[in-house]
Parts: C-alpha cells; structure tokens; sequence
C-alpha cells in the first residue's frame, strides 16, 4: 500500500493481521475446494485433473505457480483412484 498520507499509513502489526487474515481466507477456500471435488462424477474428476496438470505445463505461469498445479492435480488423482480401489468399494 503507498500512499502520501502518513496518517493512513498501516502498521507492521495491522500489515501482519491482514495477512493472517488472508491466510485464513485461503486455508477456507482450499479445504472447500478439495470437497468440491468429491460431488464430482469420475469423469468429470478426470477432466479437472486433466485441465490441472495442462496448467502445471502453462508457460505463461511462474514456475511456483505450475508445481502448485501440479501438486493439486497430483492430490486429486491420488484421492481419485483412493475412493476406487478394491479396499474403498469394500466398504460401500
């Protein structure tokens, strides 16, 4: 934030709580995220994972941003082919 008024300037301990707000927020919005994809059909898990590891390979992106891709994409098929092994269909 820059701005020429001293007074509206926001401290260190105000800068730190917004950021830890903000890592909140997003903690939320992950843990939402991952439940998302369990209302999913298998196709269409297959086509989001398809579409994740696509924009892990996504040159336009930094690469941090391409292995956090790859990582989600990763987790989910992980969790995908968890939910249809032998030992999960067991217990239906």
């Amino acid at each position: 934030m820059v701005t020429n008024k001293p007074e509206e300037a926001m401290t260190f301990g105000e800068l730190l709580d917004v950021i830890s707000e903000q890592q909140r927020r997003l903690s939320v919005l992950e843990v939402a995220f991952s439940y998302l994809s369990f209302s999913l059909d298998e196709k269409a898990t297959q086509l989001l994972i398809h579409n994740l590891s696509l924009e892990a390979k996504n040159q336009t992106r930094d690469a941090s941003t391409q292995a956090c891709f790859a990582q989600l994409a990763n987790d989910m098929a992980q969790r995908m082919n968890a939910d249809t092994s032998p030992i999960a269909q067991q217990d239906d």
